[in-house]
């Protein structure tokens, strides 16, 4: 006569165990697309500061040689702008020069885009022929 065995000790995973590691796995994929996504916004901050400190540098030898900002873009062309560079968001930065004195001796450079950590932009100031290191600041003040 032949007996059956009867296994009472099946190994394996049950569903409960199984959705727990399914959540731990989707809350480590959510939290690594979020440091992703700032990672990335904290990368093109630098590439804007970056930019924004080339164009400080010809804004200043410009100011040297000439006494006075490029104004018009004509004159910021010939200084070594590139008018139409675009920040990292895609939008063209915004260069303000002011006059004081009849001197246009005040500049400021800024990304086109104002949503840079919640309504700031990068910018970057100059007076006199010295230049701030460019920065995050909020967009309000910096409305040409």
């Amino acid at each position: 006569m032949e007996s059956k065995v009867l296994l009472t000790d099946e190994s394996g995973f049950t569903l409960m165990e199984m959705i727990v590691v399914l959540v731990i796995i989707g809350l480590l994929i959510a939290g690594g697309v979020s440091f992703y996504s700032g990672y990335i916004e904290n990368s093109k901050i630098t590439k804007a500061k970056s930019q924004i400190s080339v164009m400080q540098g010809a804004m200043d030898s410009w100011y040297a040689g000439q006494g006075a900002y490029p104004k018009i873009t004509g004159d910021q062309q010939l200084a070594g702008i590139d008018t139409e560079a675009k920040d990292p968001w895609g939008r063209v930065y915004i260069i303000t020069v002011e006059s004081a004195d009849g001197l246009d001796n005040s500049y400021q450079i800024r990304t086109g885009w104002a949503q840079v950590h919640q309504d700031k932009v990068v910018a970057g100031l100059g007076k006199n022929g010295r230049s701030v290191d460019p920065a995050v600041v909020d967009a309000a003040g910096t409305e040409p």
